[in-house]
């Protein structure tokens, strides 16, 4: 841990000090009169082509460095997420959820993969986060998470036993918080439990990441945790303090 802690201290030191040997860079604004969309955004991604992608409330935001396209979100709602994968932009919304390609006129054109394989959403179900993981596509709503196999379309659902929080991908790996069941994380498109003691079963988790061999969880209302041998630790950090 204290290794940990040199290791950022020096990383901002040099940060701050060389910051001062350097241009800063331009910086950008864009209004939602020059984007022509309203002015909240959701989620950011970019592609190989360099193409940056944002959820917006009117749907699919496309900025190539130059020009702003707006493609409206197919059942008119608001645009929660967005994930770029190899020649596909995949999106999540009300009901809904799939991905975008290009035609040969350059235009993106909407795939819905719950209608390609007649899902049954939840009423009123949203897609809030997507990731991909090991050739899986990983759609997240508050009450389920959908794994679609971008090569074989297969498609796996885990549904909760009571609520998702919210998807964290560390080192590779995607893990979840079953609220009331414990930490979770998928493997080969496969959920396995981590841990369901007690402390991380029902304070809500709301970021988890990796130092060394632990992990460790940050709760919304409880403080700091971390993971290691199989048992759980409380980390008392200057935060609380305050």
């Amino acid at each position: 841990m204290i290794k940990s802690l040199k290791i950022l201290f020096f990383t901002v030191f040099f940060a701050c000090y060389s910051s001062y040997a350097q241009e800063i860079p331009l910086i950008h604004t864009f209004t939602p009169e020059k984007y022509k969309a309203e002015n909240q955004n959701w989620a950011i991604s970019q592609n190989t082509d360099k193409y940056i992608y944002f959820a917006n409330n009117k749907g699919l935001l496309e900025y190539n460095g130059e020009d702003w396209q707006l493609y409206s979100t197919p059942n008119e709602t608001i645009m929660r997420s967005v994930k770029c994968y190899k020649d596909m932009v995949f999106s999540g919304f009300y009901m809904d959820f799939g991905y975008w390609k290009k035609d040969s006129f350059g235009n993106l054109r909407f795939t819905s993969i719950v209608k390609e394989n007649r899902l049954n959403m939840l009423e009123d179900e949203q897609i809030w986060e997507i990731f991909e993981l090991d050739g899986w596509m990983i759609f997240k709503s508050l009450q389920r998470i959908y794994l679609y196999n971008i090569n074989d379309k297969e498609i796996k659902i885990i549904n909760a036993t009571n609520s998702f929080v919210k998807l964290s991908k560390v080192e590779n790996r995607i893990y979840y918080q079953d609220l009331g069941k414990g930490i979770f994380i998928i493997e080969n498109g496969t959920s396995k439990l981590v841990t369901d003691n007690e402390l991380l079963k029902n304070n809500r988790v709301v970021q988890i990441f990796q130092d060394e061999e632990a992990l460790f969880f940050i709760t919304q209302k409880n403080g700091f945790y971390y993971f290691e041998n199989n048992s759980v630790r409380k980390w008392s950090t200057s935060f609380e303090s305050l």
